[in-house]
């Protein structure tokens, strides 16, 4: 399980670049389906916060300190690649660096949206080849 947790972790994180639709989204599942009144009257004022552009400032903060943190723990767990491809994590380590900055200096959530393709291109599909090819080498898969 240790294995795959930088490919979890891309995941996650780019669910968090697609800023639109997590807050549109935000606990539909336990909303729409689950039904449950009691978690309901605490969810509903918070999504309806979460959408709301009064608190837009609130939420992006803490929305801009997830997403740093899961690049810090992206870039910490790809460093065991480095015997794979050293150039490669070197790159991803340098450009994690530069997004952990834009998305720092975001003033909204379109612009950390705008993030999710250079996210995607440069961490999360490198960082996953390098999972495969630790894969083959390990013969995990």
């Amino acid at each position: 399980m240790a294995d795959i947790t930088p490919v979890g972790l891309c995941i996650a994180t780019q669910e968090l670049f697609d800023a639109k639709r997590y807050r549109q989204n935000f606990c539909d599942n336990v909303l729409l389906r689950m039904r449950d009144r009691n978690i309901e009257e605490v969810i509903v004022p918070v999504k309806r916060e979460l959408i709301s552009d009064i608190a837009h400032k609130k939420f992006l903060e803490g929305h801009k300190i997830a997403i740093i943190s899961n690049l810090d723990k992206i870039l910490s767990l790809t460093a065991r690649y480095v015997n794979i491809n050293a150039t490669s994590v070197n790159a991803i380590i340098k450009n994690g660096k530069e997004l952990m900055i834009k998305v720092l200096f975001s003033d909204n959530f379109d612009q950390i949206a705008n993030l999710e393709a250079t996210f995607r291109t440069k961490i999360s599909l490198p960082v996953y080849s390098l999972f495969l090819e630790y894969s083959k080498e390990h013969k995990l898969v």
